[in-house]
């Protein structure tokens, strides 16, 4: 059975996630007129068929990482083990170590792994995450800076092209996490989780880009992540595997500056029940880094 919401006028996506919260539980779709999700109708990849968008039942798919996609992250650390040692070299010259960041977040059905990037923030970042926090908190946002403090001179270069994102191919590998997902959010961010329809985004596993990436990022509220993650979820195929991945790319030269901009006339243009369990306990002690980035990222 599809379930249609009827009235949208005025509808806000906090109230369409719970809609598609009661469907999910009695095991109905549900379509979603575009006009009442804009946020998902501005992501180019994601289709509105008669106008409405479609919310399945997710597969069982979306919560494993399957034996092909692991190897191909294997063989993408074999190819790119030149460039990860010169990063690793970078960080260890420029800040000292630890070269790598581990992080506690928290992936399919809230459940914690440690997740690896290369450390872009200075030592003390920890200690000056909670201040940063509270004085730019902004109400139903996650937080993150556009220039934030902590970071470091290489940390920028590598968050402006991605770079520092490298290692979690080794998650992948592990099968903790896939290409494309829902963006796992660390312990710090656990409090938006205030309504049980916000644990519709971990019905699935988390992955390295997303669909939240491409449509706004910051500057989307939790909810409408939210949104965007489970319409992946119900939505996911390798054709928008595949699309996502492309727009990621395209996003990358964006911010590196290799992609130009069209000319036109002259002008250039708190908690779900084991959603964040712990406090950030897991295998370990690992470092914390704050969680912000430059450029709006988990």
């Amino acid at each position: 059975m599809i379930r249609k919401i009827k009235d949208t006028s005025g509808v806000t996506p906090g109230e369409i996630l719970a809609f598609l919260w009661d469907a999910a539980e009695k095991g109905d779709g549900a379509a979603v007129p575009s006009a009442a999700v804009p946020m998902l109708s501005r992501c180019v990849v994601c289709d509105a068929p008669d106008g409405f968008f479609l919310f399945r039942r997710p597969s069982a798919a979306v919560g494993y990482c399957g034996l092909a996609e692991r190897l191909c992250a294997l063989l993408a650390l074999l190819i790119t083990a030149p460039l990860l040692l010169l990063l690793a070299l970078l960080v260890l010259f420029t800040d000292g170590l630890p070269v790598l960041f581990r992080q506690v977040r928290y992936g399919y059905g809230g459940r914690p792994f440690i997740l690896f990037k290369f450390r872009t923030m200075i030592h003390e970042s920890e200690r000056l995450h909670h201040g940063l926090q509270n004085a730019t908190e902004r109400g139903g946002r996650m937080f993150k800076l556009d220039d934030d403090p902590r970071v470091t001179r290489a940390g920028r270069f590598m968050r402006r092209v991605f770079l520092d994102e490298l290692p979690q191919l080794w998650n992948v590998a592990r099968g903790e996490m896939r290409f494309v997902g829902p963006r796992p959010l660390p312990a710090s961010d656990q409090g938006h989780y205030t309504r049980p329809c916000h644990a519709l985004r971990l019905k699935g596993m988390p992955g390295i880009s997303g669909l939240w990436q491409i449509a706004g990022r910051n500057e989307l509220t939790f909810d409408e992540m939210c949104l965007l993650d489970y319409f992946y979820l119900c939505n996911r195929t390798l054709r928008l595997d595949l699309k996502v991945c492309w727009r990621t790319l395209l996003e990358i030269l964006e911010d590196a500056g290799l992609k130009r901009e069209t000319e036109r006339g002259g002008e250039q243009p708190s908690a779900v029940k084991h959603a964040g369990r712990g406090n950030g306990s897991g295998d370990g002690q690992p470092q914390r880094e704050g969680g912000a980035g430059q450029r709006g990222r988990g």
